[in-house]
């Protein structure tokens, strides 16, 4: 043909200013191979690049191409107004040289726009590989196809798991590399915005330097202080290890959050990884973990990714790093990092190989659902198995989640950090829990009113809401649920600290939002109860600076109403057999492995509830049909809720006026993350009517009368139903 083949057009320019095919399958091909590097995979992304487009070599797509760009010329008579598909073609291509090793190649490239599709659907991949279709007029030269697999399979039974695995790391290989491409041919000054964070490396020197100022500030002889300095040698001499599966465990208070940014600087330094993420399982403290690295390493070098997170639209750079993790220190939610490995949609997808050759810092990882504990751990198995990556799993309550014949899913090789945790939880240990047996609310109301200073924690917001009302109204007395928006609750939280700085009388009823790493300090805590995972969160409120020399009381007791869904119940049962044995010290080392062998043994049929790991363990997935569409439906949690914005305030009702007058919306939505409430879609369905919506997608709350300044949205759960948090 006397015309060249394109890949993409520049509207209003003319062809001779539009990217060449050739151009294009050249450069996606290299990108990618770079970006399977990490995870041996650089052949078979190479082969993805250059043969992903090649379907735009027929005379239909490069006649559809110039139609949509008004342009006239020798493939105006192949234009069809039919649908033009043009990614099948690559597939089909490499599948024809060999199915086995092709059907690799065809979930990636039949799916880098639409998705990886399923090997079984209707229509399935495998028959849209068998479909005649027009002709390719520049095919490629066949090339080998890999005949191997480039990764590691000590249990034969893993391997379907792994195969798609490795398929998705491809497909996210690809996609980057395919939109990076695109970006700087079509859009050169935001392509441009790209790739100006710092090395890791670089970073390390602003932190020690920073990290150093806070332990001379804190430098004593208090034994928290020892502790803390005894941790962080430990961290330090660790990071010299071989990379792997490490564990740090370390009680609350003893400064396992900067601990783990050094080791995880260091062992980045000692073994080249490439960046720190850091995966936190509450967006309740996200924010507040990120400021902390913020802090220590400089505004620039850290992003956040997480559904209460919205760039400025002048942040370019954050916009963009969320689209493919391309900075040196990500801090993300347990949500958004095992549903991205279990996705198959390419904007999900695409920053998955930026995860290989990292340090992962899984923080308070027992709070992982257990009944999507497995297919977690084999994203964390794997990832350090052929993957280059470092795990910490990082807890105060280190989970039962190691190999053993009573827990076959377990991880093998895990090295704990800290040389003698059972001295370190002795050295800190600040409180004494006794389980106080079933009381009923009023003689719990009657009990915190005896306690000058005192935090009670509760399983749903009604109990708390229902012991709250139980106490007289006073300055002093306090409730605490996320059915505040984030600033009341932040407000809320100053002025309980300050009062417990005057020595004031402080009375707070809360719900286990303020166990998430919430820095209060309390002389007495009662819990419902709970896991014993709670149970030592909840202790990690009480002396937790260790002022007190005695140790002060933890008081775990039970409420004659119901509390909470199973779960709550199972855990609780769990906990309920160590009272009595370890009555006083139910927050040991001992006490919590117990607690979990004991949990995870009554719940090992409900690891996987929805069965995600069968999708992959059957013998289809063996020989490569995949269904990632089905595989895709893993969601870390049950019921999304949708965020209702209430603009009580003279402040968040000024920015949601601003809406509607500003054609970017990014600015001004995330200063109202501060007004923001999570609502599951029954709650929605009662206050519904009071609902507005000044721009689409942004539901507003105006009216005050729906909003307490005591214990916020008056929202009630249907009957029967105890709602958390």
């Amino acid at each position: 043909m006397p015309h060249p083949f394109y890949a993409h057009s520049l509207p209003g320019q003319p062809t001779a200013a539009w990217q060449t095919l050739a151009d294009h399958l050249e450069n996606v091909a290299r990108l990618a191979s770079e970006f399977a590097r990490p995870f041996s995979g650089s052949e078979f992304a190479r082969i993805l690049g250059q043969y992903h487009d090649i379907g735009k070599a027929t005379l239909p797509w490069q006649a559809y191409l110039r139609h949509a760009n008004g342009v006239a010329d020798d493939f105006s008579s192949y234009y069809t107004s039919d649908r033009v598909e043009h990614a099948i073609h690559g597939a089909r291509k490499l599948f024809e040289i060999s199915p086995e090793a092709g059907k690799l190649f065809a979930y990636c490239i039949a799916g880098h726009h639409g998705g990886i599709p399923n090997w079984h659907d209707n229509p399935g991949l495998r028959e849209k590989l068998h479909r005649e279709t027009s002709g390719i007029e520049w095919p490629p030269a066949d090339p080998d196809l890999p005949s191997t697999i480039p990764f590691s399979v000590p249990d034969p039974r893993l391997f379907g798991f792994q195969l798609q695995f490795f398929v998705r790391m491809l497909f996210s290989c690809l996609v980057d590399a395919d939109y990076l491409d695109t970006e700087a041919a079509l859009d050169p000054e935001r392509s441009d915005h790209r790739h100006k964070y710092a090395a890791l490396t670089e970073l390390i020197p602003s932190f020690w330097e920073r990290f150093n100022v806070l332990r001379k500030l804190a430098r004593g002889s208090s034994t928290v202080n020892r502790c803390r300095e005894q941790v962080l040698a430990d961290c330090l001499a660790a990071a010299g290890e071989e990379p792997g599966l490490f564990s740090l465990t370390v009680p609350t208070g003893g400064g396992k959050t900067l601990a783990s940014l050094a080791f995880a600087l260091e062992h980045a330094r000692a073994f080249n990884k490439r960046r720190i993420i850091y995966i936190i399982p509450f967006t309740s403290i996200i924010e507040q973990n990120a400021a902390v690295f913020r802090q220590m390493l400089g505004e620039e070098a850290v992003l956040e990714h997480h559904c209460n997170f919205v760039p400025d639209e002048a942040d370019w750079l954050t916009r963009l790093a969320i689209e493919n993790w391309d900075a040196p220190v990500v801090v993300t939610t347990n949500v958004q990092f095992f549903d991205s490995f279990y996705s198959n949609r390419p904007s999900r997808c695409r920053k998955l190989h930026n995860v290989a050759d990292s340090v992962i810092i899984f923080d308070e990882v027992q709070a992982i659902p257990v009944d999507r504990l497995r297919p977690c751990l084999e994203v964390i198995r794997e990832l350090s198995l052929n993957y280059g990556v470092t795990s910490v799993l990082c807890t105060a309550t280190q989970p039962a989640i190691r190999y053993s014949d009573a827990f076959p899913p377990g991880l093998k090789g895990v090295r704990e950090i800290v040389k003698d945790v059972p001295a370190l939880f002795t050295q800190l240990k600040r409180t004494a829990e006794t389980y106080v047996g079933s009381i009923s609310e009023n003689e719990l109301a009657d009990r915190l009113l005896e306690e000058k200073q005192v935090l009670c924690i509760v399983n749903t917001r009604q109990q708390a809401l229902d012991i709250f009302n139980l106490l007289p109204r006073s300055g002093g007395h306090f409730h605490l649920s996320a059915l505040m928006y984030p600033a009341h609750r932040s407000r809320m939280l100053s002025r309980i600290r300050q009062r417990l700085r005057d020595g004031r009388p402080c009375r707070v009823v809360s719900t286990q939002l303020i166990e998430a790493g919430v820095d209060v300090d309390f002389s007495c805590v009662y819990r419902a109860v709970s896991g014993i995972d709670s149970i030592a969160q909840a202790a990690g409120r009480c002396n937790r600076n260790g002022f007190s020399r005695d140790a002060c009381p933890v008081y775990v007791f039970s409420l004659p109403t119901a509390d909470g869904p199973s779960f709550i119940r199972q855990a609780a049962q769990s906990a309920q057999k160590l009272f009595e044995l370890h009555n006083g010290d139910l927050t040991s080392p001992q006490c919590v492995s117990t607690f979990f062998s004991d949990y995870f043994w009554k719940n090992q049929h409900r690891m996987d509830q929805t069965d995600t790991l069968g999708l992959c363990l059957n013998n289809r997935a063996i020989i490569g049909e995949i269904q990632f569409r089905e595989l895709a439906e893993f969601r870390m949690i049950k019921t999304a809720t949708v965020p209702i914005v209430v603009a009580v305030t003279k402040k968040a009702a000024d920015l949601v006026r601003q809406l509607s007058a500003v054609q970017y919306h990014g600015r001004i939505l995330r200063q109202l993350q501060q007004y923001t409430v999570q609502l599951y879609p029954y709650q929605l369905d009662e206050i519904g009517a009071w609902l507005e919506q000044p721009i689409e997608g942004i539901l507003v709350l105006r009216s005050p009368e729906l909003y307490s300044k005591s214990t916020g949205l008056r929202c009630k759960p249907p009957e029967g139903t105890a709602f958390f948090g």
